[in-house]
């Protein structure tokens, strides 16, 4: 069974902003853009990011 619940990041949006040349690799995923940050994936939501 796939779990919904999601992590929040170890940094928020304002700390850093994944973006086009932020230094970490866009991996598309489904509707959005997420960035591979340390071995895992940013997806921004809200104030924050999620964890994939």
């Amino acid at each position: 069974m796939m779990s919904t619940t999601e992590t929040r990041a170890e940094h928020t949006v304002a700390e850093h902003r994944h973006a086009e040349g932020c230094g970490h690799e866009a991996v598309a995923h489904e509707d959005h853009v997420d960035y591979l940050h340390d071995g895992h994936k940013h997806a921004e939501h809200e104030d924050h990011y999620d964890e994939h």
